[in-house]
C-alpha cells in the first residue's frame, strides 16, 4: 500500500472539500493500491490556520504562515493549491520550481495566457501537473463521450449551455463565500469561469476538444449592486452575465450562457445535437464530484444523468440513459474505474504513474481550451465583434497576481523558469 504525504496551501472553503475527499477515499485504498495524507497546511491568515490544524489534527509545527516554508521540506510528496484564481499561477509555479508536482483547484487561471503559462512551466520542469474538473469525472461525462465517439449521434453540429441563477453572486449574495470572489484583482472573472469550467470542459471534453475558430460574446455587470453590502475598498469587479457563441473549426456551434444574478428565475439547460440523435445534459457536476460529501451522500443538487433522443427502430425515442445506475455497476465490475470517478484520485494515480500521460485526461489542456474561449468572450466585448482563435491567443491577459503581502514581507513573485 503506497501512502502520498500531501501539503495543502490555503485553508478556506475548497481545502474542506479537498480533505473531505482525501478521508473518503481511504475506503476504495485496497482496491487501488494507495491513499493520501495530509501532513502540512499553509495559509496566510493565522487564525484560520490555527482552526485548520484543529479541526484536522495537525500539530503547530506542520502549519504554515507561509508556504514558501513548507515547501523547503523533504517528506511531502505533492501539493494540493487550494487559493484563489489569480494566484493560481505564481503560487503552482513556485511549488513546481521547488520540485514537487502540482494539484491545482479550478479553475486553471483567470485567462488563456496565464492558464498556458503554468502549463508551459510544468513541462520545462518536467513535474506533472492537474487541474480540478469535477464535471469530468462521472459516468455521465464518458458515457456522452463514447456515444459521441462511437456516432450514436451521426455528427454534432450544434450545442446549447445556459447556466442561470437569479441571485447567487459567491460573497455578495451568499456571504458564506469569501468577497474575493468579486474582486476583478483576486477572482479575474465570475462565475463564467468559475463555474464554466465544470460545464464548458465538460462539452469540449466529450466533442473530443474541438479547435476553437471564432468567438462572438457579450459580458457584463448588468444587476445594480448595493455597496451597503460590499466588504473592503475593490467594490463588485466582477461580470454577472457572460454570454458567448463559439464556432469550431469542424463545423460545430457552440452557445454559452451564463448568470450569477438575474432578475429572471433559475433554470439550466445543456443539450447537444446530432444529426442521427442528440443528447440532453442533466446536472452536471460543479460540487467537487460524489467523494466531496460527508459520507457520499450528496447534500445538493442530483446525480448527473443524460437522456437521449433519436430513433429506435423506426421510432423517435426520448431514453434516460440511467447513468448513476449504470456507473455503480461500472466500478464494481472494474475497480479501475475509480481512478476515473475523482479528481483526486486520478491526480494519486497519475503522480504515481498507474496513470500515464495518455490514460489520464488532461484536465490542464481542457482548462487551457476553456479559457481561449471565454477570453474570446470578454475580447469580444470589448472590441465589439467576432474574434478569432489566434487573436484570442495574441491578446490574452495577463492577470495573475505578482506580488503579495506575507506576514511582514512584500513577496514578488518570479514566474520565469
Amino acid at each position: 500500500m503506497i501512502e502520498v504525504r500531501v501539503g495543502i496551501i490555503g485553508a478556506g472553503m475548497i481545502s474542506e472539500r479537498h480533505m473531505v475527499i482525501y478521508e473518503n477515499m481511504k475506503q476504495y485504498a485496497q482496491q487501488v493500491g494507495f491513499t493520501a495524507k495530509v501532513v502540512a497546511c499553509a495559509e496566510i491568515n493565522p487564525e484560520r490556520l490555527r482552526a485548520w490544524g484543529e479541526k484536522y489534527g495537525l500539530p503547530e509545527k506542520d502549519l504554515y504562515t507561509d508556504f514558501r516554508e513548507m515547501l523547503k521540506r523533504d517528506d511531502i510528496d505533492t501539493i494540493d493549491v487550494c487559493v484563489h484564481n489569480n494566484l493560481h499561477v505564481p503560487i503552482s509555479i513556485a511549488v513546481m520550481k521547488a520540485g514537487f508536482d502540482c494539484y491545482c483547484e479550478k479553475p486553471a487561471a483567470a485567462s488563456y495566457h496565464d492558464a498556458k503559462l503554468m502549463i508551459d512551466s510544468a513541462k520545462k520542469l518536467g513535474r506533472k501537473f492537474h487541474v480540478q474538473i469535477s464535471s469530468l469525472m462521472s459516468p455521465q461525462t464518458r458515457m456522452a463521450r463514447d456515444m459521441i465517439a462511437e456516432g450514436k449521434l451521426g455528427t454534432p453540429y450544434y450545442v446549447n449551455l445556459e447556466q442561470c441563477v437569479r441571485r447567487r453572486r459567491p460573497g455578495y449574495d451568499l456571504p458564506e463565500f469569501s468577497r474575493d470572489f468579486y474582486s476583478k484583482r483576486v477572482a479575474g472573472h465570475g462565475t463564467s469561469i468559475d463555474l464554466g469550467i465544470y460545464v464548458i470542459g465538460q462539452i469540449l471534453f466529450v466533442l473530443g476538444m474541438p479547435q476553437l475558430k471564432s468567438v462572438n460574446g457579450f459580458a457584463r455587470r448588468g444587476v445594480d449592486i448595493d455597496e451597503r453590502l460590499l466588504a473592503g475598498t475593490e467594490g463588485f469587479g466582477v461580470e454577472d452575465i457572460c454570454d458567448g457563441f463559439a464556432k469550431f473549426e469542424n463545423g460545430i456551434g457552440f452557445h454559452y450562457l451564463s448568470t450569477a444574478a438575474n432578475n429572471y428565475k433559475d433554470y439550466s439547460m445543456t443539450y447537444i445535437l446530432g444529426s442521427k440523435g442528440g443528447l440532453e445534459i442533466l446536472d452536471t457536476d460543479m460540487a467537487g464530484g460524489k467523494l466531496g460529501f460527508p459520507g457520499m451522500v450528496r447534500t445538493y443538487g442530483a446525480e448527473p444523468e443524460l437522456r437521449f433522443y433519436g430513433d429506435l427502430q423506426g421510432r423517435q425515442v426520448a431514453v434516460d440513459l440511467k447513468c448513476d445506475e449504470n456507473g455503480l455497476l461500472e466500478q464494481r465490475l472494474d475497480p479501475r474505474m475509480l481512478l476515473y470517478n475523482d479528481n483526486q484520485m486520478m491526480w494519486l494515480a497519475y503522480k504515481l504513474g498507474i496513470l500515464t500521460e495518455e490514460t489520464r485526461y488532461n484536465t490542464p489542456e481542457i482548462a487551457l481550451n476553456q479559457l481561449l474561449f471565454t477570453d474570446g468572450i470578454f475580447l469580444s466585448e470589448e472590441l465589439g465583434r467576432e474574434v478569432k482563435a489566434e487573436e484570442i491567443r495574441a491578446l490574452s491577459p495577463e492577470l495573475f497576481i505578482r506580488e503579495q503581502q506575507i506576514g511582514t514581507e512584500l513577496v514578488k513573485y518570479d514566474v520565469d523558469c
